[in-house]
């Protein structure tokens, strides 16, 4: 099965965890916190359709302003979602810059505080000078935060001697395409095979598409083309969690949130000899992380956000994490 997501840690597992997803066929990526971003391209930067950042301490929020630098003439919208309280820190990164010359641009940044029970919403302008809007606040219904016929994404507020936020990205199932059937057929392949699944995924199975044969263009109805070639699965999961303690509320939560995983991306900051060290300031243990792997049923697990102290000790931090993993 060929991945809608392709997801890639930025920095590797050593320096500031940021997990970059692009959406295949689709010019269209999301980003997961926003430390250092040097290793992305403009062009990468520029697709990002939204940002997901745990908690605003500067390894996971910095890069905010790279991404406004590179995005700041572009039409479409920025979306931003944190905790309680990011949008403060938004506001006052776009407050330190002064935007006399910007009346004509038309990028907006909307801003999404994400709490246990709703989530409050700003938006900002920068034809405006990016004087925010008013709050708006909807109420949460289950774990979804975002959400359009391609992807959702869930979340839960975690603790980290702050609230910090874990992440699942979702497809809603996976359409594989029978490429047997479309030589059979007499369809010749292209754009208007990306297309068929966009609409797939809208649910607009009513809708005609135009499909190049060998014998020239036939306008065929997207029911019909789904009956001929598609075959459906599960859709592809994809876990982030950093920055939380293994305690009892945070495992909890976890469980409830994340199951079945592909890919799990995790924090592994400290080996398990300094558990207590751990614990105290609210990070995990590459144990810790293993056990979460097994927890959630992780088919792959990518450890990240590993302490200093251990980067010549990496093979000692993935034995950890996959001994424990097993055992669970």
């Amino acid at each position: 099965m060929r991945p809608s997501f392709l997801a890639r840690l930025v920095n590797g597992p050593l320096f500031d965890p940021v997990v970059f997803v692009r959406l295949l066929n689709r010019n269209t990526s999301l980003l997961f916190d926003c430390g250092r971003i040097g290793n992305l391209s403009n062009r990468e930067i520029l697709s990002i359709d939204s940002i997901f950042i745990s908690h605003p301490h500067m390894d996971h929020f910095m890069g905010f302003d790279h991404v406004l630098r590179i995005i700041l003439h572009r039409e479409r919208p920025l979306n931003l979602y944190g905790p309680d309280g990011i949008a403060d820190k938004v506001i006052s990164k776009l407050n330190s810059y002064t935007w006399n010359l910007t009346g004509d641009y038309p990028l907006e940044v909307m801003i999404h505080e994400v709490r246990d029970h709703d989530i409050l919403s700003r938006s900002a302008r920068a034809g405006d000078a990016f004087r925010p809007s008013m709050p708006a606040s909807s109420p949460r219904r289950g774990a979804t935060i975002a959400m359009n016929p391609f992807y959702r994404v869930d979340a839960s507020v975690l603790d980290h001697h702050m609230p910090c936020l874990g992440f699942v990205l979702k497809e809603p199932f996976h359409i594989n395409i029978n490429a047997a059937r479309i030589a059979e057929l007499g369809y010749t392949r292209g754009p208007w095979i990306g297309e068929l699944k966009g609409l797939i995924f809208a649910e607009c199975m009513d809708d005609y598409i135009d499909v190049p044969t060998i014998t020239g263009n036939r306008r065929i109805k997207v029911h019909e083309l789904f009956m001929e070639l598609v075959i459906t699965s599960a859709g592809q999961k994809i876990g982030y969690f950093t920055d939380i303690r293994a305690s009892g509320d945070n495992l909890k939560r976890i469980r409830e949130l994340a199951g079945n995983m592909d890919i799990l991306f995790i924090e592994a900051y400290y080996l398990a000899e300094r558990e207590q060290q751990a614990h105290e300031k609210a990070h995990l243990t590459a144990r810790e992380a293993g056990l979460i792997a097994g927890m959630v049923r992780a088919r792959k697990v990518v450890p990240m956000h590993i302490s200093p102290r251990y980067h010549d000790r990496i093979d000692e931090v993935m034995g950890e994490l996959i001994a424990a993993r097993i055992s669970y």
